[in-house]
């Protein structure tokens, strides 16, 4: 698991010492096609790093797409280290999918245990918002 989780978009360029308290207290799950990983406007306790699968992102009010996560590494769920603290879409998995789920209580400790890897974990937690902001206005421009 610890492998995987370097691969991610959020952990680029962090320490194995770091990794590896983040990755003691991560659980890998799978879930079936279909399967709901978080629902829009659920508190936001945990990211998600996917493994394998794909998961369709439904936007708040409508069922509608706006990005499928397809690449290993990808963050599901950053709402969990943004306040309010709640999601601001739904994961729905559109095939198996496997994912290892961190909370956001391991990472916020393993930023104030070391402040110079965790500024670059936030860094990589805005750049990770900037581009599915993007995406969406994207989306909503060619959709709307």
């Amino acid at each position: 698991m610890l492998d995987t989780i370097q691969e991610s978009e959020l952990f680029k360029g962090v320490s194995q010492r770091v990794m590896s308290e983040i990755g003691k207290n991560s659980e890998e799950i799978t879930y079936k096609k279909n399967s709901i990983i978080f629902n829009a406007d659920d508190e936001a306790q945990y990211i998600y790093e996917l493994v394998e699968g794909s998961v369709d992102i439904l936007m708040l009010e409508k069922d509608v797409v706006h990005l499928t996560a397809t690449e290993t590494g990808q963050i599901l769920g950053w709402s969990a280290l943004v306040e309010p603290f709640v999601y601001t879409a739904s994961a729905k998995c559109a095939s198996d999918t496997k994912v290892i789920r961190i909370s956001r209580n391991t990472i916020e400790s393993a930023i104030k245990r070391h402040p110079e890897e965790g500024l670059a974990i936030l860094q990589h937690l805005t750049g990770i918002i900037a581009k599915r902001l993007r995406k969406a206005y994207k989306y909503i421009q060619h959709h709307g």
